[in-house]
């Protein structure tokens, strides 16, 4: 499967300087959701520093934007690559 943008949300209002926080639904593996390009239709929104909280089947993790190419200043404008850094699986231990 490929991205979705109806998957990707908004938690709260953006920050102008500050990280902005999201989450993403998808029944992709976390390695998929982690490769770069994966989020390029959201270059519009992504900014680098945001954070994307995933949950991915029955797996959950922390990815955080550290590249973002899209450049609306150039003329033409540059559509943006976007990419994330490794997920940071979260959720996954539970020792009770």
């Amino acid at each position: 499967m490929s991205y979705a943008r109806a998957g990707l949300q908004r938690v709260g209002p953006q920050n102008s300087g500050a990280p902005t926080i999201f989450t993403y639904g998808t029944t992709d593996a976390l390695t998929t959701v982690d490769g770069a390009g994966y989020f390029n239709d959201a270059a519009d929104v992504l900014q680098v520093g945001d954070w994307i909280l995933v949950s991915s089947s029955s797996t959950y993790g922390i990815q955080i934007v550290n590249a973002n190419s899209r450049d609306l200043t150039a003329s033409p404008p540059v559509e943006g690559v976007v990419d994330v850094t490794n997920a940071l699986a979260a959720g996954t231990i539970d020792s009770d």
